[in-house]
């Protein structure tokens, strides 16, 4: 078995690769953003073939319910911001008919992760998310993404891991630290060092239980 454990950063996972000492376990920092993580995650899948994917990192959450520090798993992504604003109403490529809603890798515009009730050994509370290029911070636009896609979380290179993995049938999971609300810039309001140590030991928890 080989295990990828993927980051945008390294800092994000570092704990775990302090103390990693199986040689199944590999670490990739992919870069942030879809594009540097899809040209590594496809790099990563033709040329070393991993058993299993897991995408690890800190991201913000549009529910306010959740508590800062809470670790989740991805159960659909969408792509957030491919489109166009038009009217003051958003129009994504499935509404252009550029893309059918339903065209591989794509259910209903999403990309469900079919893994999920194999590769979710710790339990997590498994949630829908969107990737951006842009953080959003307009409270208009953080509106529209809630009432169009309502989404839990919010990352930046979350759909590129759910998009190759289905296209290349690749068992990964995604899993994201809750380190801040949408919206709030206030960074003192953050908790980006504790999410940070959640992430780390919920990794290391579920390293485990895959492993043994």
């Amino acid at each position: 078995m080989k295990i990828i454990v993927a980051a945008a950063t390294s800092f994000e996972i570092q704990p775990t690769i302090n103390t990693s000492v199986n040689s199944n376990v590999q670490f990739l920092v992919t870069g942030i953003g879809m594009l540097a993580t899809a040209v590594s995650i496809t790099q990563l899948v033709l040329q070393q073939q991993p058993s299993i994917i897991i995408q690890a990192g800190i991201a913000g959450t549009f529910n306010t319910n959740l508590p800062l520090g809470k670790v989740v798993a991805i159960n659909s992504e969408t792509i957030g911001d491919l489109g166009v604003q038009e009217n003051d109403r958003w129009k994504d490529v499935f509404d252009l008919k550029l893309i059918d809603a339903n065209s591989a890798p794509f259910t209903n515009k999403q990309l469900l992760n079919p893994y999920l009730a194999q590769l979710n050994p710790l339990g997590l509370e498994e949630v829908p998310a969107i990737t951006v290029n842009e953080i959003s911070t307009n409270q208009q636009r953080i509106s529209q993404l809630r009432a169009t896609y309502n989404p839990t979380i919010e990352s930046m290179e979350g759909a590129a891991l759910h998009y190759i993995c289905n296209s290349f049938h690749v068992p990964y999971i995604q899993l994201r630290s809750i380190s801040n609300y949408i919206g709030e810039r206030d960074k003192n309001k953050w908790q980006m060092q504790q999410a940070i140590t959640n992430l780390n030991e919920a990794l290391k928890a579920m390293l485990q239980q895959l492993l043994s």
